[in-house]
């Protein structure tokens, strides 16, 4: 059976469970280190439209998007960040460091002068879209395009469950939002960041963000016996879990921020 990505409502039992809640950003280090000792912290972030990107994926080498790094600085800021709305805005020169800090996410960012990440990314869109497009030039210089010409679109129904279980046990066993690559037909390659993977009786139900709707997590359905995914625009994909190194690098700058603090207050 031939999925399709369902952006309309269709989940609406589960959008309702979200409605009126508000998920916001941490606002000190303090709440920062307290917020992230449960993993569902930053998976909450994403669905408060506040915290996300406040513009679609677009431009990059042949207008061809940067939607891998796109999606990459999205979690970085989701992990990575606190917001001190007291403090005076940030110059463009101060813009611009910070946003170079998100991309390396080898440190927690402290973000001036804002309450979420969506005014920050939409007074700030040039720059951020600026690096986003220097980091795509950055990657390629490193051959890094090769991975948009590995793996097949359309897979056999076991190799695509052991695909959707390592998912699982990255989203739900192990707690990170995964990055994963979409290898559409030929050599292209999109992304998306997957928030939640829920068991099903036949399946998977998958939670995700992606850089072309980044305005809110949306549903998409895997089920036992397929062997690809399809959307109306993507066509028939296979997604492959990435970048899971600089998932790891995310959560030891996290450990190494806060565990000090810490110990620091058991003494």
């Amino acid at each position: 059976m031939r999925n399709t990505l369902r952006y309309a409502c269709i989940f609406v039992s589960l959008l309702t469970s979200y409605r009126g809640m508000a998920f916001n950003p941490s606002n000190s280090l303090r709440d920062f280190c307290t917020d992230r000792t449960t993993s569902e912290f930053t998976k909450d972030l994403t669905r408060n439209s506040d915290n996300l990107m406040s513009f679609r994926n677009y431009g990059g080498i042949g207008n061809g998007g940067v939607c891998w790094w796109h999606s990459r600085f999205q979690r970085n800021s989701l992990y990575l960040t606190i917001f001190r709305p007291d403090l005076k805005k940030p110059s463009t020169e101060e813009a611009i460091q910070i946003i170079k800090k998100l991309r390396a996410a080898k440190e927690v960012v402290t973000i001036p002068g804002f309450d979420h990440f969506v005014d920050f990314s939409r007074v700030h869109h040039d720059l951020i879209q600026a690096e986003l497009e220097a980091w795509q030039i950055a990657d390629g210089a490193k051959f890094a395009w090769i991975r948009g010409l590995k793996g097949s679109s359309v897979v056999t129904s076991d190799k695509l469950k052991t695909l959707m279980d390592e998912l699982y046990r990255e989203v739900e066993i192990r707690g990170n939002i995964a990055y994963q690559k979409l290898q559409i037909k030929g050599i292209t390659a999109h992304a998306w960041l997957v928030v939640k993977v829920k068991p099903e009786d036949n399946g998977y139900l998958l939670e995700v963000l992606d850089s072309n709707y980044p305005r809110a997590t949306n549903f998409y359905r895997y089920r036992y016996g397929n062997t690809h995914f399809t959307h109306r625009y993507y066509g028939d994909f296979t997604p492959y879990l990435e970048e899971t190194k600089e998932m790891g690098r995310i959560n030891s700058t996290i450990v190494s921020t806060c565990i000090p603090k810490k110990n620091v207050a058991k003494n």
